[in-house]
């Protein structure tokens, strides 16, 4: 197919949720209030909308609908969170996309606590494939792989697999994410404090790295003197020295910006407003309003017709990609069940033989290494087999072997 065959034109997003966007803020700064806020005024069916709380953050508001995940686990029953949410959760909603569409955005709350999870799950798996009782951090993950796998970088391909099968399947994402203060050293030693993401790189990576929009909520101190007056400069005391006021507001607002202290803000919009704005939904949904509109320089068509043209190739190209799924028997759009199974079997089996061979010493391996060529053909390495019938007839094998000669010291 001819490069000018596959040429088209690309007209801005203008729906909320055929964007993934981030709203970030310390604890408490209203994250789940936001969500709950601009979703009410901005979708008539409260049916459009689905959170999916990964932590008890929603426990004070009336929402209508959410899917309190957290509870599938915690502590070292965490892994099952995310076994939950990528096995049964990320299924249905892309069987609903591919028949008739309900939801439109998901809210993830919180990111960080989402990225916890998928670590768990990992980490758990891992151990089982790797023939340990416990992995604790994804470094010792590389470790104990021998450096056959980097912990973060399997994290990365864990958590894109299903969030990509939501977005394939025509879903748009709003995460909420926490921030905190750090320091940074520049090349000649300077050094300064921003807002960042309370994530590592790897989350940054599958959040923030896919946001067209990021909005961080921010507590912005006014400083007033007795008479309610706001201070620019600090008072003082009747000797010249500054002193603190004993009283201050603290408010609330959203950053659109990054600025000399904010340094997650932004996105990938041009007209964005400059200064900070006051907390609410409906200036949420006023300054991506005109973000969008500020992108649309070449049509005049409205945001209504915009609107309407965009949802019918929505639905165009979820029908595609589920016929090509189908057609390549893949799981282009979604994890199929009996996949994860075969992988969950086929780790667990690897584990198991790994805990066998442990029982011996190095010099069974004349006896251990010509069983093996034989059951998988041409090779003795079993952590590369991923036929399970013969991981299967390797571990019966090794099993019924005696212990002899000696355990390992």
């Amino acid at each position: 197919m001819s490069y000018k065959e596959k040429k088209r034109k690309n007209t801005p997003k203008v729906e909320l949720h055929s964007i993934d966007s981030l709203i970030v803020g310390s604890y408490k700064t209203g994250k789940t209030r936001l969500w709950k806020e601009v979703t009410e005024l901005h979708y008539a069916n409260p049916e459009e909308t689905l959170l999916l709380a990964f932590e008890p953050g929603y426990e004070t508001w009336e929402l209508e609908n959410i899917i309190p995940i957290h509870e599938e686990g915690a502590g070292d029953d965490l892994w099952k969170v995310w076994y939950y949410f990528k096995n049964e959760l990320v299924p249905e909603l892309v069987k609903e996309a591919k028949e008739e569409r309900v939801v439109k955005l998901l809210g993830i709350d919180t990111a960080d606590r989402c990225i916890d999870a998928a670590t768990a799950w990992l980490l758990k798996d891992r151990a089982s494939k790797y023939g340990v009782k416990k992995i604790i951090t994804l470094q010792e993950l590389t470790e104990v792989s021998k450096g056959n796998e980097n912990g973060y970088t399997v994290l990365h391909d864990e958590m894109k697999k299903p969030f990509e099968a939501l977005k394939n399947a025509g879903y748009g994402k709003m995460s909420l994410a926490w921030t905190k203060e750090k320091e940074t050293t520049l090349y000649n030693g300077m050094k300064y404090n921003s807002i960042e993401l309370m994530m590592h790189q790897t989350g940054r990576k599958i959040f923030e790295s896919q946001a067209s929009l990021i909005c961080c909520l921010f507590n912005e101190v006014a400083v007033y003197d007795k008479s309610g007056n706001e201070l620019n400069d600090n008072l003082k005391d009747k000797r010249g020295k500054e002193k603190g006021s004993n009283f201050h507001e603290t408010r609330t607002v959203m950053v659109f910006r990054p600025t000399e202290y904010i340094s997650i803000a932004g996105g990938r919009y041009t007209d964005l407003p400059e200064e900070p704005t006051e907390y609410g939904s409906q200036s949420f949904l006023n300054v991506f309003e005109k973000a969008v509109k500020g992108q649309l320089k070449k049509t005049n068509k409205t945001i209504d017709v915009l609107k309407t043209e965009q949802e019918v190739e929505l639905k165009e190209k979820v029908r595609l990609l589920a016929e090509k799924s189908e057609k390549e028997n893949s799981d282009t759009l979604y994890i199929e069940q009996g996949d994860l199974d075969r992988n969950a079997a086929i780790n667990s089996l690897i584990g198991k033989i790994t805990t066998q061979v442990c029982r011996f010493n190095v010099s069974i391996n004349p006896l251990i290494v010509p069983k093996f060529k034989q059951i998988f053909g041409d090779t003795a390495d079993y952590k590369k087999v991923t036929d399970t019938a013969k991981l299967t007839e390797a571990l019966v094998y090794i099993s019924g072997l005696e212990s002899d000669p000696p355990l390992k010291k």
